[in-house]
């Protein structure tokens, strides 16, 4: 390919920045494109400078079918539309509960996996050329769910499993560094750990 051509990147945030030092790296000629300096209060900063290889989970889920009267009921739920707007997205979700089949979803899921399994020794490839102390940190992540949530999370779960992901799930009684301080939130609590994931403090964006 001729390193000659000039690539324009749209967007500075993580996965803009990263693309364009790859490039770069390879000889290309690379310009980012942004409205906004490099890591504003944009995509990247709302999703909590997670490195998150674990996210493979795909929203073309059976389960989220099923969830979808009671998040527009809910006031507080993740779910609002404009009524109005109804009859212009009836095309769009009759797809969507085509792709909905546990074998489009684990389709969606294994492919999502097989990119984002690459995503950390990618970061510390470009991490290792950077002076980066104390901006970015290895941790895990822990979700905390009651005995309805868990149940509504057993497909998830399961996902990760089939996928190869490092997880754990652990109830209160076996959980015994944080078990004073949940006693103060919930009465039984379900945890699980996930592994190998890469947090930055909150600066770094």
């Amino acid at each position: 390919m001729d390193k000659n051509i000039k690539i324009g990147i749209v967007g500075a945030g993580i996965q803009g920045v990263s693309n364009a030092l790859f490039l770069q790296k390879k000889g290309f000629n690379v310009t980012i494109f942004d409205r906004d300096n490099p890591g504003a209060q944009a995509a990247s900063y709302g999703n909590a400078g997670h490195f998150s290889p674990y996210a493979s989970v795909p929203l073309n889920r059976p389960d989220v079918l099923a969830d979808v009267p009671a998040m527009l009921l809910s006031s507080s739920g993740p779910l609002a539309l404009k009524w109005n707007y109804v009859p212009k997205m009836i095309p769009w979700f009759l797809k969507f509960i085509m792709n909905s089949t546990t074998k489009k979803m684990m389709h969606t899921a294994k492919n999502m996996h097989q990119i984002l399994d690459l995503a950390l020794p990618a970061y510390d490839e470009l991490f290792d050329e950077i002076e980066l102390e104390g901006l970015v940190e290895n941790k895990g992540i822990l979700y905390i769910w009651n005995d309805q949530d868990l149940k509504s999370r057993e497909l998830e779960i399961k996902i990760r499993d089939e996928l190869g992901v490092e997880q754990q799930l652990v109830n209160k009684s076996k959980f015994t560094i944080l078990n004073h301080i949940l006693n103060l939130f919930i009465m039984r609590v379900f945890i699980i750990l996930m592994q190998d994931t890469q947090e930055t403090q909150e600066k770094f964006f």
